[in-house]
């Protein structure tokens, strides 16, 4: 049974239109076989600051495969508290905010790292791969 993802976006205010849904399907590289490898969903809790946390190290994923990283920032806090996300050489993909997730490919040529802004920080992350 092969893996999906759905994203949907439904707000009243959208300028130009409604909402929409997309769906796709988890399948290896080129392939209609489904990815049947997962992490599982890993929970981090940071009491202080911290740079460089390692969520994908490139060596260990084939790159022209199929992989999907998820992560969320679970802090609940409502003060400017981010979790920075960073590929490479600290190359920034992004802010995820409290609440905020995000759902990527991943090549497996370069390591995905996060670091917490601020004390007392929570984060969940999974990767979706074949190898």
């Amino acid at each position: 049974m092969a893996t999906t993802a759905t994203f949907t976006l439904s707000t009243p205010d959208f300028t130009g239109g409604g909402g929409f849904s997309v769906t796709t399907t988890l399948l290896k590289a080129n392939s209609s076989t489904a990815i049947d490898q997962f992490t599982g969903i890993a929970r981090v809790y940071k009491a202080a600051a911290t740079a460089d946390i390692s969520l994908v190290a490139a060596s260990a994923y084939a790159d022209n495969k199929s992989h999907r990283l998820y992560v969320k920032n679970t802090s609940t806090t409502t003060a400017d508290t981010y979790v920075l996300m960073e590929v490479g050489s600290n190359e920034p993909i992004g802010r995820l905010f409290p609440g905020d997730w995000m759902f990527i490919p991943v090549d497996g040529t370069e390591d995905i790292k996060a670091t917490t802004s601020a004390v007392g920080m929570s984060f969940e992350w999974g990767l979706f791969h074949e190898g």
